[in-house]
């Protein structure tokens, strides 16, 4: 089954995620505005410090971040400020640094504001929040993770953006286990607020995943073919995870509804499904299947391919459907093996001449896995057509192979018993034919002489035996010596 990707570990996360960060700061506001309100918890700004702060905020207004950044760094190296003013200069130059795209310098001065711990509550977590995003896309991914759960730790709510993102982080680390509940809850929050869920579903999947949560990447899998029937990588994993799961019926009923919806399109997933048929013991509905497939030309009409057909139809005992195919796969391939199997269902077809040859031709091919039976074969061939003789000497080849001796050997003791018992039937028709024309013969010297023609020129009696009695007796009654019986 396909590991769906982690959203966090797509090459393109880190610039979405600096634009999420730009959005997360326009949500909290302008993060300076409060500076010049001297009733906020935290301290005021002297007069000097505040007017040039505006000058400097105007800069931002005009997009003028380097000459703002260079302002923000004079005042924090040269002038003598408090500790409140020094915090709101970091915090602004963070935000410079951060438009000039200098991560590092961004992350450093709102870290240290951060630690200084002297603005209110609601500023320090939006700089935890936004700093922890920055860290997150730097790759330091334990250190985001940290001052974003210490912001939740200070107040801020939980929200299914915010699950996500550290939803993502722990992943990144390899801390799936420490993820999954904010994976679950970024995945339950996007359903309550009655989003699509889409990247929700893929990140809580992957933490099953590689946790190994069978059961519920089954429930999230059936969730994901429910709302997206039409998407058929859902339904291609849901089947792997049946099959995973021990279900593999259930995975090969899937994969049925995949081709009646039209959604198994290459020769490799018909195939895969004509495969599927052959397991679950339902051959003739895959032979059907891979047969029109072939015909249509989705399937490739490769030897392999027509083998497959060819073995379907045998298992389904459509010997005369699997004939045609087995023939021409025999002719196509030359391999020996084919050609035994294209015997054995012109045998189980009563084709018994055709079979003889065909087996034969297999044997001088060669490549048999088990000549032996094949000779076997042939002998039951010639069996089926009356020909012992030849039989005989088609198992007395089977020998030769300890796998087939045994069955060889009952069949020449079978062929050895009938022989005994022709002849013993024989031997009866014979004595049975000698008493009855014993008793023709009395009844024919009991009649009445009509004509002097029934006497020879020796005067002695000719009778008019019928046909069977001539080679037992002569023309007048007396036994001949028997001739010889074979």
């Amino acid at each position: 089954m396909d590991t769906p990707v982690c959203p966090a570990r797509n090459a393109g996360w880190p610039r979405l995620a600096v634009a999420a960060l730009a959005i997360s700061l326009m949500v909290f506001g302008h993060p300076f505005a409060a500076a010049f309100a001297d009733d906020r918890p935290g301290g005021t700004l002297s007069p000097p410090v505040a007017a040039r702060l505006l000058e400097l905020i105007e800069l931002e207004g005009l997009e003028a971040w380097d000459e703002a950044e260079a302002g923000y760094a004079a005042m924090i190296e040269g002038w003598s400020l408090s500790p409140y003013e020094r915090a709101i200069l970091l915090r602004q130059r963070g935000r410079a640094r951060y438009e000039l795209d200098s991560m590092d310098g961004a992350i450093s001065d709102w870290r240290t504001v951060i630690a200084l711990a002297n603005l209110p509550d609601d500023d320090l977590n939006a700089l935890r929040i936004n700093t922890g995003q920055l860290l997150m896309v730097d790759g330091q991914y334990r250190a985001g993770i940290n001052l974003t759960e210490a912001a939740i730790g200070h107040g801020v709510a939980v929200n299914a953006d915010l699950a996500m993102r550290l939803a993502q982080a722990y992943a990144q680390d390899d801390d799936h286990q420490g993820g999954l509940a904010y994976a679950r809850d970024a995945f339950t929050l996007a359903e309550a607020d009655g989003a699509e869920g889409r990247q929700h579903i893929s990140v809580l999947l992957y933490y099953y995943q590689q946790l190994e949560r069978l059961p519920d990447q089954m429930a999230l899998m059936e969730l994901m073919v429910a709302r997206w029937p039409d998407e058929k990588a859902n339904w291609t994993s849901y089947a792997a995870l049946l099959a995973q799961n021990g279900r593999e019926a259930d995975a090969f009923e899937v994969n049925r509804i995949m081709y009646l919806n039209g959604m198994l399109t290459s020769s490799e997933e018909l195939v895969r499904l004509a495969q599927y048929y052959s397991y679950y013991d339902y051959p003739y509905g895959g032979a059907v299947m891979l047969e029109r497939e072939l015909n249509a030309g989705r399937v490739e009409a490769s030897v392999s391919n027509l083998q497959l057909l060819a073995n379907l139809w045998r298992h389904a005992r459509e010997w005369e459907r699997a004939l045609p195919v087995l023939e021409r796969v025999a002719t196509t391939s030359g391999h020996g093996r084919d050609y035994e199997a294209y015997g054995e269902a012109l045998y189980r077809a009563a084709q018994f001449s055709e079979a003889e040859a065909v087996f034969l031709q297999a044997i001088n091919r060669g490549g048999l896995s088990r000549p032996g039976d094949t000779w076997t074969y042939v002998g039951n061939a010639r069996m089926e057509l009356g020909r012992l003789n030849a039989a005989e000497q088609a198992f007395l080849r089977a020998l030769d192979w300890d796998y087939s001796r045994a069955g060889a050997q009952g069949w020449l003791d079978f062929i050895a018993s009938k022989r005994a018992v022709l002849r013993a039937a024989r031997e009866l028709e014979i004595l049975t034919t000698i008493e009855s024309c014993e008793i023709d013969i009395e009844r024919l010297r009991r009649q009445v002489v009509v004509s002097e023609d029934e006497y020879d020129s020796e005067g002695r009696r000719v009778l008019a035996l019928p046909a069977p009695c001539e080679p037992w007796f002569d023309s007048y009654g007396h036994r001949l010596p028997d001739p010889e019986r074979t």
